[in-house]
């Protein structure tokens, strides 16, 4: 089995692009350089911050209602896994550990995994609550994170690009909070995308910064 890389969530922001969409940010947990930005919707980004304790604790959510049926049949959520990505969508997994009567004569207890397809947002939603751990795989932090240094984003095979020396040209970059359309990132040179992804990052846009992200490997 592919050796599995451990997240921890680093922030929720509302989307410069498209009203009511959230853009969740997951780093990888050992040295934080790498960062996979992942878009979620409205609701999914509130139930995820109720969980953490950003919004009001009075207001309940489905994921909450299934914290609670969880702990009165003893099922334990161990662990939640973003194992594949198609065409922008991550897809997950839950691992729960509940217990196995049907194979046991005497009744007695036994333990059982089971592996459950699940949209990445309330997998993550469940996590917080169950305070389980969150991972992915090596093959999706290459197509889709971000590698920091210094607190900027680095192109991870061309370190020593000429495309980047570690700040941001303001002259190379176009009017930023224009929106960006797949055409407008497919005309800009490989220069002014890398330091137009340095700018979204740092406007915490990560929902372009993923766009430009995906351009960049697709001229690889």
């Amino acid at each position: 089995m592919e050796q599995l890389i451990r997240l921890v969530i680093r922030g929720i922001s509302l989307s410069q692009i498209q009203s009511g969409i959230y853009v969740l940010l997951l780093e990888e947990e050992e040295s934080g350089k790498i960062k996979l930005p992942i878009i979620i919707e409205s609701l999914q980004a509130q139930s995820i911050a109720s969980a953490l304790g950003k919004r009001d604790p009075s207001r309940s959510f489905t994921h909450d209602l299934f914290l609670t049926f969880a702990k009165i049949f003893h099922i334990k959520l161990k662990a939640v896994v973003i194992y594949k990505l198609v065409n922008g969508i991550f897809f997950s997994y839950i691992l729960f550990e509940g217990e196995d009567r049907d194979n046991n004569k005497d009744n007695e207890k036994n333990k059982k995994e089971h592996k459950i397809d699940s949209k990445t947002s309330d997998a993550v939603a469940l996590a917080v609550r169950f305070q389980a751990p969150i991972y992915t795989t090596k093959e999706i932090f290459d197509k889709a994170g971000i590698y920091f240094e210094n607190g900027f984003p680095i192109d991870k095979d061309k370190e020593d690009s000429e495309n980047y020396e570690g700040g941001v040209d303001e002259n190379t970059i176009p009017i930023f909070f224009q929106e960006k359309t797949q055409q407008d990132l497919e005309k800009m040179t490989e220069k002014d995308l890398n330091a137009l992804l340095n700018h979204a990052v740092v406007n915490e846009c990560y929902e372009l910064a993923a766009r430009i992200k995906k351009e960049l490997d697709r001229r690889e």
